[in-house]
């Protein structure tokens, strides 16, 4: 920082040649980038202290295992039939969970394991967990589907394939481009996912009259070409004009027809299709104390929750750790950890889990799910590219969408490239001394909000987030216009929003509906005791704050590049659409909050730098930053990285 005051003085020397002022201009440029786009920009905070008081309890201990067992895939001698020792491994993971007792490990070396791990029992206590971990370097994939022969393609037949011209002629580059391939060979060991279509079990709160339903119908098997995914049509004729490649699957789910992409042949291409639900579950409910590390889970023919079935899951158990782990291409949701759905029976611990460092990507509907779920940790991951289904109308969408929690931390993940879902959803009383701090959502879009809450009355604390890039689908918001928002809430009370820098935002910064008509626990919604406290609001569309009644509180909030009316209250009616000014003398808000105009950030979604082209400083003490604010200034906001 004094460098660079010491290099804007001397700019500022009129004595200074031009091409010396450029110099100094670009050394400037360059100061910034050195200087902050390696160190952590975030406000030194404690995030494991919760909006009770308490700090989060870790109940992790080291692991100390009495005995070692390895699989390694690659090796000369593997078989199931050996010890499972170093010189004489497994074959298969499957045999390691046979053999596992609490307090052992199990080290799996470098290979594809096209298997459904499924141990028969978990650990005994903190320190006596069953661990599945890769060999250190080693890359373990364990994928959920099959390689067809190359062998077994013929041509398709039997049904229209391709659409007709004027003079009735399927073109022949379209029927040469179509194969088709009998499943009835393929061991789909009583789950085939090409035989059932994608719609929940539960459908009490699906409404096929507001909703569209073509992805519902859709096949749960996912079919891939060279590691890309095809598309799925639901009529044969549908796969006239898709030469980046599309699949149509008979009515009994035996038999695919592929129109391969651009180009490419049966003969020279690698065709695998999912053959299995979940990869990663226990057959028995209730297991604890199980912890995963390092291991890439792929490629999953899961249908849409409810009940929640995770391509990981730990079958409602409690307990578990899963760290460092890649887990994507689940047609559905990739991790469940809590209860699978409300009609089940409730086990005495369920929860208690911790998800950190993952990557989770690709998946359909959701990322990570969980019902009934309490003293969750979820730190330091990346969410991308979730939602590609398209069915937020079916209720359960979200890169995390948690049912009941309570007394869980989310802190330091990045959320972006996300469609058709919020980032986080705590739905049903999830709030209670819940926490979310320190983390990245941008480029999302939704129904409802980057966060949304849902009739959840408890404390809870959402601050120091950088929110970005956020859009709407006002198709499916009801009256309350929530998608594309930061934050908003529906029938929830006491949420402290503090510390958050929000810019680019298609609808509101924080957003709140009453929703009065909602009854739950014996009443309905209120929306009461919000408090917004020193945010940085840039450019919301629609407003900065919505509140809908006076029983909140905002103060030391800054405010830039809005429209006219950006902050409002909703009832009494009329609905007051009203700017700072009269925030503050009227309620009594916002009475050290400031408008500045010119503020002006930009990121870069990929590798996470935020730039600062504002013309003006923004003083410390606003947002999730530590120093103030100065143009120029490039900064690395990957949360991970704190």
């Amino acid at each position: 920082m004094f460098m660079k005051k010491m290099i804007n003085t001397l700019y500022c020397n009129r004595g200074l040649a031009f091409a010396n002022r450029l110099f100094f201009v670009l050394f400037i440029a360059m100061a910034s980038v050195i200087t902050f786009a390696g160190e952590n920009p975030f406000r030194q905070i404690d995030t494991s202290l919760m909006p009770y008081g308490n700090h989060f309890e870790i109940w992790e201990q080291p692991q100390h295992p009495v005995r070692t067992y390895y699989v390694s895939q690659e090796h000369p001698n593997a078989s199931d039939q050996n010890p499972g020792t170093q010189d004489a491994p497994f074959l298969t993971i499957s045999r390691a969970a046979e053999v596992l007792q609490p307090g052992e490990t199990v080290l799996i070396g470098t290979g594809i394991y096209r298997e459904t791990v499924t141990p028969p029992r978990g650990g005994s206590s903190p320190e006596k967990m069953i661990v599945y971990q890769a060999m250190p370097g080693a890359k373990v994939m364990i994928k959920g589907s099959e390689v067809l022969d190359r062998d077994g393609w013929q041509t398709s037949r039997g049904w229209q394939v391709g659409g007709r011209d004027h003079y009735g002629v399927i073109p022949d580059s379209i029927l040469d481009a179509v194969y088709q391939y009998d499943l009835h060979d393929i061991e789909f060991k009583g789950y085939n996912p090409f035989g059932m279509v994608n719609l929940m079990v539960d459908q009490t709160h699906l409404d096929y009259t507001r909703v569209k339903m073509e992805s519902h119908f859709k096949k749960r098997g996912l079919v891939f070409v060279d590691g890309q995914i095809l598309e799925q049509v639901a009529k044969p004729v549908e796969l006239t004009g898709k030469q980046h490649g599309a699949y149509w699957v008979e009515h009994n789910g035996l038999r695919i027809h592929v129109r391969f992409p651009d180009g490419k042949v049966p003969e020279t291409a690698k065709v695998e299709i999912t053959t299995r639900e979940q990869l990663f579950a226990p057959r028995k409910y209730g297991l604890g104390y199980i912890k995963i590390s390092g291991i890439h889970f792929a490629h999953a023919g899961n249908g849409f929750p409810v009940p929640q079935r995770g391509m990981v899951s730990s079958s409602r158990g409690h307990h578990w750790i899963i760290e460092d782990c890649v887990i994507e291409w689940a047609n559905s949701l990739g991790v469940d950890l809590g209860n699978e759905m409300w009609n089940t029976t409730v086990g005495p611990q369920v929860g208690h889990h911790i998800f950190r460092r993952n990557i989770i990507r690709n998946c359909g509907v959701s990322g990570l799910q969980g019902q009934r779920g309490m003293y969750y940790l979820v730190e330091d991951n990346l969410f991308e590219n979730i939602g590609w289904h398209d069915v937020e109308h079916g209720w359960e969408s979200g890169a995390i969408k948690l049912h009941l929690s309570r007394h869980t931390l989310i802190r330091r993940n990045v959320f972006r490239n996300i469609v058709h879902a919020p980032g986080i959803w705590l739905d049903y009383l999830a709030s209670e001394n819940c926490r979310i701090t320190q983390n990245v959502f941008t480029g999302i879009t939704t129904a409802r909000g980057a966060i949304y809450i849902e009739v959840s009355r408890k404390k809870m604390r959402i601050d120091h987030n950088v929110f970005h890039g956020l859009r709407s689908q006002y198709w499916i918001s009801g009256d309350y216009g929530a998608g594309g928002s930061a934050l908003y809430t529906d029938g929830s009370d006491s949420l402290r929003f503090d510390h958050n820098l929000a810019f680019d935002i298609e609808n509101t910064g924080f957003g709140a509906y009453a929703n009065p008509g909602r009854i739950l626990a014996g009443r309905g919604g209120t929306d009461r005791n919000h408090e917004v406290i020193r945010n940085i609001f840039v450019d919301c569309r629609k407003h900065a704050i919505e509140f809908p009644n006076e029983h909140h509180f905002s103060n030391f909030n800054v405010f830039s590049d809005m429209p006219a009316g950006y902050l409002k209250l909703r009832y009494p009616e009329p609905t007051l659409l009203l700017d700072i000014k009269a925030w503050q003398d009227y309620y009594h808000w916002e009475k050290n909050g400031r408008y500045i105009p010119g503020l002006r950030f930009n990121i870069d979604p990929d590798n996470l730098l935020l730039t600062i082209r504002s013309g003006v400083t923004l003083p410390e003490g606003y947002g999730p930053f530590k120093d103030a604010l100065e143009p120029g200034m490039i900064l690395n906001i990957d949360p991970r990285n704190n």
